[in-house]
C-alpha cells in the first residue's frame, strides 16, 4: 500500500517545510503548496482552491489565509475525505470556532508544536494502516465497513466515522448537514448509540411533517383545555425523550417563532407545555439535521442565527453518494442481498448493470439507489441487467402526460388535495411512507386522509397487493 499523503498549504515556505519534514518522519508522502503572504486574493481565488482538491489526500494542513469560504468548500467537497487541520497566525476564538464547525479536526496557531502534530499524525497513520489491513485481499467495491447503522469504505465515509467516534460519547448538540437521501437519520441514531444515553429513549420529529399549529404541542406538549380540541393532557417529545436523545429533522423548516422557544429550551434545560404555567426540567441531548446550507438559511432569515450557533456546536457533513466512489457498488450489492434474503432468491447484479450504476450521479443519493435496486429486482429474473435501471436511472422520473394531474377551476381544495395524494401514491407504487415524505406530511396524516376518501383506500390497497405479489 502507498504511504498516506499529506497536503500542506501555507504562506510561509519555511513553516511549510518544517511541517513537511515532520510528516515525512512519520511515514507520509507530502505535497506542499505556497501562496504569497500579501496575495490573499490569489489564495482565495476559485482557481487556486480548485487546484487543491484531491481525493487521494489523507491529511491536510491549511492556512486560514485561504479564507473561511474556501476552507468550508474544501472540507465539504474538494478534500472531503481528508483529516483537516487549520493553521492561523494568531489565536482567534471566533475563527477557531468557525473552522471546527466547518469540519476541521483542529485549529493550530503558528508555529505548530511538533509534539502535538506528531501525536496526531501517528494516530491517523495507525488508523489508516488498520483499515487497509482489514480490506486487504477483498474486492474494494465490496469491502464496506459498517459503523453504527451506516456502511461505507470511501474516504469521505471513513472521515465521517472518525468524526462520529469523537462526537458520539459527548453531550454536545450536533447539526447534521447533507443532501436529501444521504442518511442523516442514520447518523443521528448512530450518535445516540455511541452516547452514554444509548439505553434511554431515542425519538425523531420531522419539523416539516406537521402543521404549524401542531408542532409546538408535539414538541413541548399541552395541558387539557389549553386550546380547542385539547381534551386531555399531552406529553410532548421533549418530555418523552427525557434522559435520551431527540432528533429534530429538517430543522430549517421550523417556524421562526417556534425556533425562539426551542432556543430557550436548549439554553435553560426547561420546557413549558402549551397552556401550562410552570416550566418542566428536561435532560435531553438534541441532534438536528437539514438538507439546506445552514449559513445560507441564516442569511435568508429562514434559520435564526442564535439557534444555528446553539445547535451547531459540532457540524457533521454527510457526503453525497456521488462523492463516495466504490461505495455505490458495495451498497447496490448490499441492498440486493437484503432482498434476496427476504424473499429467498439469488438474483445477481450483472457487470453492465454495475457499470450503469457506477456512472450515474444519483442526485437522490442512497435513498434513490435503494429504491432503484428494489425496482430492478422486481423486473429481473436471475440477473439484474443494465436495462433494468434505464427506466428510472437515466430517464425522467415521470413522462409529461403521466405527471399531469386533472385539477380544474371550480374544484375545491379538498378535491385538489385528493388528486395530488392519489397521483403521488400511485407514482410511488403504494409506498405510503415515501409518499408522505414527498408531500411533507406525517404517515399518520396520510392515513387519515386516505381514510376520509371513499375509494382511495381500496385503490392504495390494490397497489400494495400488486407490489407484494411482484416481490413474492
Amino acid at each position: 500500500m502507498p504511504k498516506p499523503l499529506c497536503l500542506i498549504v501555507d504562506s510561509d515556505p519555511e513553516h511549510a517545510a518544517a511541517i513537511a519534514s515532520l510528516c515525512k518522519e512519520k511515514g507520509y508522502r507530502t505535497q506542499v503548496r505556497h501562496y504569497g503572504e500579501n496575495d490573499v486574493d490569489q489564495a482565495a481565488s476559485p482557481e487556486f482552491v480548485s487546484s487543491l482538491a484531491c481525493d487521494d489526500v489523507d491529511v491536510a494542513f491549511l492556512d486560514t489565509g485561504l479564507g473561511l469560504t474556501s476552507l468550508s468548500c474544501l472540507s465539504d467537497d474538494g478534500l472531503a475525505g481528508a483529516e483537516l487541520f487549520a493553521m492561523a497566525g494568531e489565536d482567534d476564538p471566533q475563527l477557531a470556532d468557525a473552522c471546527i464547525r466547518a469540519g476541521f479536526g483542529f485549529y493550530f496557531c503558528k508555529p505548530l508544536a511538533a509534539v502535538s502534530v506528531s501525536g496526531l499524525l501517528e494516530d491517523i497513520n495507525e488508523e489508516l494502516s488498520s483499515q487497509n489491513a482489514f480490506t486487504e485481499g477483498v474486492e474494494p467495491d465490496l469491502a464496506l465497513d459498517q459503523f453504527g447503522l451506516m456502511r461505507g469504505s470511501s474516504r469521505p465515509m471513513r472521515k465521517l466515522f472518525r468524526m462520529l467516534r469523537k462526537v458520539g460519547p459527548t453531550e454536545t448538540t450536533v447539526l447534521i448537514v447533507g443532501e436529501s437521501g444521504t442518511g442523516k437519520e442514520l447518523v443521528a441514531e448512530t450518535l445516540h448509540t455511541l452516547s452514554n444515553r444509548s439505553d434511554q429513549p431515542y425519538l425523531t420529529l420531522n419539523c416539516s411533517a406537521l402543521a404549524e399549529n401542531l408542532i409546538e404541542s408535539e414538541l413541548f406538549g399541552h395541558e387539557k383545555g389549553s386550546f380547542s380540541g385539547a381534551h386531555k393532557q399531552h406529553i410532548g417529545f421533549f418530555e418523552r425523550a427525557h434522559g435520551g436523545t431527540l432528533f429534530l429533522d429538517e430543522i430549517t423548516e421550523m417556524q421562526p417563532d417556534l425556533q425562539s422557544k426551542l432556543l430557550r429550551a436548549l439554553e435553560s434545560g426547561e420546557i413549558r407545555r402549551v397552556g401550562a404555567v410552570d416550566p418542566i426540567r428536561v435532560d435531553v441531548r438534541v441532534v438536528a439535521a437539514t438538507n439546506r446550507d445552514p449559513l445560507l438559511a441564516v442569511e435568508e432569515g429562514i434559520l435564526r442565527e442564535d439557534l444555528y450557533y446553539r445547535l451547531a456546536h459540532i457540524s457533521v457533513h454527510v457526503p453525497p453518494l456521488r462523492r463516495r466512489g466504490g461505495d455505490v457498488k458495495g451498497l447496490a450489492h448490499f441492498f440486493l442481498a437484503q432482498l434476496n434474503e427476504e424473499h429467498g432468491t439469488s438474483i445477481k447484479l450483472g457487470e453492465e448493470a454495475l457499470a450503469e450504476i457506477s456512472n450515474y450521479d444519483w442526485p437522490g443519493n442512497v435513498r434513490q439507489l435503494r429504491h432503484s435496486i428494489e425496482r430492478a429486482y422486481i423486473v429481473s429474473e436471475s440477473t439484474v441487467e443494465a436495462s433494468a435501471f434505464a427506466l428510472h436511472a437515466h430517464a425522467t422520473p415521470v413522462s409529461l402526460m403521466e405527471g399531469l394531474i386533472p385539477i380544474t377551476v371550480g374544484m375545491s381544495l379538498a378535491d385538489c388535495e385528493r388528486e395530488i395524494i392519489t397521483a403521488n401514491l400511485k407514482h410511488n407504487d403504494g409506498d405510503k411512507k415515501e409518499t408522505a415524505r414527498i408531500l411533507g406530511v406525517s404517515v399518520k396524516t396520510l392515513y387519515n386522509r386516505l381514510r376520509d376518501y371513499d375509494n382511495d383506500t381500496s385503490a392504495s390497497s390494490v397497489i400494495d397487493e400488486s407490489l407484494d405479489s411482484a416481490l413474492s
